[in-house]
């Protein structure tokens, strides 16, 4: 030691708390981040695949660890809260876990539209042709539908559509025998104990021009579709 050097110089004084403050907001400031993607996160439309694959790359979680099998996410109508309106993208994951145990939805065709979930069954399943009173295919399918919609808080509307052909002789025009349809499908709904009221309307042929001009395109256009809205309905 050098003589005369001072002891401060060999024996710097410890920094004060007041020095080390910034680390208190800095890491309150992490703590609100964290915070704020968790509700991100948990805000997010679920994704049961997207989460199996991240969960793959997790040391003991995935296909070829050790840990136990994640919890998959379970998509069902008794999840849903009939007091509010449902989130769609939840309810078209919830129609899609229907569909592979329910052989009378198989020709459901689902549909994100800005007015909402269309949920389109073909006329040719719930009706013989140029008629409007539904047959026992129909029934069972809307049977299926019902217990779905009761569960819902989300208004509903039931849209009657047809083909460019002429309606037959029972009805003025395809107007008529799309509005009859339609009626008839949300009276069937209401028996199968969806109480809530529904909106119907009849598009009759007014649509066709949307599918090509073919057999194939004419069975497309003569539909009856369930349209769930994302705001909630009366009860």
């Amino acid at each position: 030691m050098k003589a005369g050097l001072p002891l401060l110089k060999l024996f710097p004084a410890p920094q004060t708390a007041s020095g080390k403050a910034w680390l208190v907001t800095f890491t309150d400031l992490v703590c609100l981040l964290l915070t704020f993607f968790v509700m991100l996160y948990s805000m997010s439309e679920p994704d049961p695949a997207r989460y199996q694959r991240a969960l793959g790359v997790v040391p003991g979680q995935g296909s070829g660890g050790t840990g136990a099998p994640p919890p998959k996410a379970v998509f069902t109508a008794e999840s849903l809260n009939r007091e509010k309106a449902a989130d769609l993208g939840y309810l078209r994951r919830v129609f899609e876990n229907l569909l592979p145990g329910n052989p009378a939805l198989a020709d459901l065709r689902m549909e994100r539209r800005p007015e909402g979930l269309a949920l389109s069954l073909p006329a040719d399943l719930l009706f013989a042709p140029g008629e409007a009173q539904l047959s026992e295919n129909g029934r069972a399918a809307l049977f299926v539908m019902a217990g779905v919609a009761d569960n819902l808080g989300n208004a509903l509307d039931v849209a009657g559509h047809a083909d460019a052909t002429p309606a037959g002789s029972h009805w003025p025009s395809n107007w008529e025998l799309s509005l009859a349809r339609a009626q008839a499908v949300a009276a069937a709904l209401h028996q199968a104990g969806y109480l809530r009221p529904i909106t119907m309307r009849g598009h009759g042929d007014g649509r066709a021009g949307e599918v090509a001009a073919t057999p194939e395109g004419n069975a497309l256009a003569r539909r009856v579709e369930l349209v769930i809205r994302d705001h909630g309905g009366p009860r």
